[in-house]
């Protein structure tokens, strides 16, 4: 289906603009100040804080001497086990130092010293090349860009995305301001939502980054790409969604067991340092972060103040206890289908940041290279709208849209989001899969006739993109990256491709 909420748009109240940008991580705030430098006057539409304030560890670029894009583009592909787009990659990295550039003029204060740039060594990277803000880059860098805003007056928003009205192009969309339904007739609109990592039992994902916006794609038969490809964060304090940054493992701290022994290199990468730490857990071993070394070589409070803090917060000393430890979802790294530009199939349909697949990061996210890629494709993207939006006008056209029948909906999503975590988490396996597949039909067939309610639709949305991600790791019969199948714990030369998977429009 389409669409959920029952509506006709000539009953309810609306307004035109040029450009809705939806969401305030790195890519929307990017996206919409450079459009707001070409000249053009987008709107942004958020309903909260999103992953790139919480983002701690950094950003990774070749500026340093010794490094080259060249060496990065080595490590990206690495990591991605050769599933990333090559194209996507050499334009991360040889953008990156514009991009750098572009963030320090709109006031992003990166750590340096009298020698320059203060970079750290991140899991999967062969340089020193993560610039950073102590351990809240994320946070410095939503700052900044917010406030250049602010200085922009570009118009914000408080509200969230319902429906997208159009067939072949977007013509408008539905959103809920303090509760209310409202039209907006626009000739563009840029998803930069955020990733669904939020469809699993422990995840380091903010309650309001949901990445639900994905699936209203999907209900207008857009691709969603490498969907089974979700990123694990291996150090997130235990049962809790406060990740522990990958530079505190940088900069020397050691994982460690129940019994005080390592068992991994903890510079691998994340899906190997994951997996490490789940197969602990599932030995019945408690895991543990033990920083307490670095506090013979660095002052923690000063170099990791946010860890630093909420660690002191739940009663724990890192200068003398051990931190437990669990794995969480973290990263998207499939979604919507995008152009090299954010261009989807749609006309005037656009994505960036992690709700959107570029292709760069493959089957692994090399560590800090998200922040990286929503700044250089937002500026892309927002080029590209540039150019396209002269051919684009406004719809006048009416749409509305009735349910056949209207039930309650009686379901336990706590308890789909504990079988994701178990069939479709670290590891994998076909019959688990199947069977989740199954179970996962069986409510999405009744989804179309709930009740027409906010958090009904968010909730249907995320099972649309829940089953995507299982029924292309079903598909997916080998082991690459960050998809670990205990029946196929190899990679496979013939599954080296994309996946994709895409709803019929009703």
């Amino acid at each position: 289906m389409s669409y959920f909420f029952e509506f006709d748009t000539t009953q309810l109240p609306g307004e035109r603009a040029d450009i809705v940008v939806c969401g305030s991580g790195i890519g929307g705030l990017t996206v919409a100040l450079t459009l707001k430098e070409l000249g053009l006057n987008p709107l942004l539409l958020t309903r909260g804080i999103g992953n790139t304030y919480y983002s701690q560890g950094g950003i990774a670029c070749a500026v340093k001497e010794g490094d080259s894009p060249e060496l990065h583009f080595v490590d990206t592909i690495r990591a991605g086990r050769n599933l990333n787009n090559p194209s996507a990659v050499r334009i991360l990295v040889d953008e990156g130092l514009l991009s750098i550039v572009k963030l320090e003029r709109w006031g992003v204060s990166f750590d340096r010293d009298e020698g320059g740039y203060i970079t750290t060594t991140e899991g999967g990277h062969s340089f020193a090349r993560v610039l950073k803000v102590k351990d809240y880059t994320g946070r410095a860098i939503y700052s900044a860009l917010w406030q250049k805003l602010k200085e922009y007056e570009i118009p914000v928003v408080e509200g969230e995305l319902q429906e997208i009205l159009g067939d072949d192009r977007v013509e408008g969309i539905l959103v809920t301001v303090k509760g209310r339904l409202r039209l907006i007739r626009l000739k563009v609109l840029v998803l930069a939502t955020g990733g669904a990592a939020s469809i699993f039992r422990y995840t380091t994902n903010p309650s309001k980054a949901r990445g639900d916006a994905i699936g209203i794609a999907m209900r207008k038969g857009i691709k969603i790409r490498n969907p089974e490809f979700i990123q694990f964060h291996p150090t997130v304090f235990k049962d809790s969604n406060l990740l522990i940054s990958e530079a505190v493992r940088g900069e020397g701290a050691f994982l460690v067991d129940d019994k005080g022994e390592r068992f991994v290199n903890e510079l691998e990468p994340r899906d190997v340092v994951a997996r490490a730490i789940y197969r602990k857990m599932r030995e019945g071993r408690q895991v543990f972060l033990d920083m307490r070394k670095l506090g013979e070589k660095i002052i923690l409070e000063e170099r990791f103040p946010t860890i630093f803090s909420f660690l002191k917060e739940k009663g724990f000393d890192p200068y003398k206890d051990l931190i437990p430890i669990n794995p969480a979802a973290h990263y998207f790294i499939g979604g919507i289908d995008v152009d090299m530009f954010g261009r989807t199939s749609i006309e005037g349909l656009y994505a960036v940041g992690e709700c959107a697949c570029t292709g760069v990061h493959g089957a692994n996210r090399l560590a800090s290279n998200s922040l990286l890629e929503g700044i250089v494709f937002g500026i892309r993207t927002a080029y590209r709208i540039y150019m396209d939006i002269n051919r684009l006008g406004f719809s006048e056209k009416r749409f509305v849209f009735k349910k056949r029948k209207i039930m309650k909906r009686y379901l336990d999503f706590e308890g789909i989001r504990e079988k994701l975590w178990l069939m479709m988490g670290v590891e994998r396996e076909g019959e688990n899969l199947k069977s989740l597949l199954e179970d996962l039909d069986r409510v999405i067939d009744t989804a179309p006739y709930w009740e027409p309610t906010v958090e009904n639709r968010r909730i249907f949305d995320l099972l649309l993109i829940a089953r995507a991600c299982t029924y292309c790791a079903y598909r997916r019969k080998e082991s690459r990256g960050v998809h670990y199948r205990t029946d196929f714990p190899y990679e496979r030369e013939e599954f080296r491709k994309d996946s994709y998977y895409s709803l019929p429009v009703l």
